[in-house]
């Protein structure tokens, strides 16, 4: 699937490991027709993640509930959306009744540069001496491969940095940078951004952007970077053992 598609296209595919809809319970046949919900949204978008809805009134936390939510704007898709392109949100509990809300978001607007997880001088990217600069350049190349000519209108670090590091695959591990720099490092990092391609509509896009640095003896460090797209944090540890055991170094 193409992150930067032509003008005027139509909405894509969701991935094929995406959740499917459950078929639609039957209602006893003496049950009166249930009505959706006047604030209910007709047209919400799935696979926000709760944490990153600003916000979130106290009223309606550990709840234990499901989300819908409505999004606006031009940056979302079906997996995603930046906290800004959400306009308001409901809880809904297992049948899609709606228990609470609507919530609006007071942030709703043109999504915003926020990179404080990988920023943060004592999170897993403390040791770089200049995190953002670093994010940056790594999603720039890894974008120029996909597609040329890409201008990132905002970005967002959406969970934390992973890094995993270590002399061969039997024992790659978060590093402990007070002892002697392992032959292999790699850091795996969540990123959401939104851009555009000359000629093509604005576009949102979001994975994890993996970096790997291999020491191969001599004086010069060989690096590579790849944006894995629409792959979960989850996958993070995983991703980067893939690519720190047999890395194709060509930066």
């Amino acid at each position: 699937m193409g992150i930067f598609s032509r003008k005027n296209r139509d909405r894509a595919a969701a991935p094929q490991d995406t959740h499917q809809d459950a078929p639609p319970r039957e209602e006893p046949q003496d049950a009166p027709p249930r009505e959706a919900p006047q604030d209910a949204p007709q047209d919400a978008s799935p696979g926000v993640p709760r944490d990153a809805l600003p916000g979130l009134p106290p009223e309606l936390v550990g709840q234990g509930g499901s989300w819908i939510y409505e999004v606006a704007g031009e940056y979302s898709t079906e997996t995603w959306a930046p906290p800004e392109s959400i306009r308001r949100w409901w809880e809904v509990d297992r049948d899609g009744n709606v228990i609470g809300g609507p919530v609006e978001n007071e942030h709703f607007g043109p999504p915003q540069d926020d990179l404080t997880r990988a920023t943060d001088p004592d999170g897993p990217l403390g040791w770089l001496t200049d995190p953002e600069t670093a994010v940056r350049q790594w999603l720039a190349v890894a974008l120029e491969r996909i597609v040329e000519g890409v201008e990132i209108h905002w970005l967002k670090v959406i969970d934390t940095p992973v890094v995993l590091a270590g002399n061969d695959a039997s024992d790659f591990a978060p590093p402990d940078f007070g002892q002697d720099p392992p032959s292999r490092i790699g850091v795996a990092v969540p990123v959401g951004f939104g851009g555009q391609v000359d000629g093509h509509d604005p576009a949102v896009a979001w994975g994890l952007l993996l970096w790997v640095m291999v020491t191969d003896g001599s004086d010069e460090n060989l690096q590579n970077v790849w944006l894995r797209y629409e792959v979960e944090v989850d996958r993070a540890a995983e991703s980067l053992r893939i690519v720190l055991q047999a890395p194709d170094i060509q930066f």
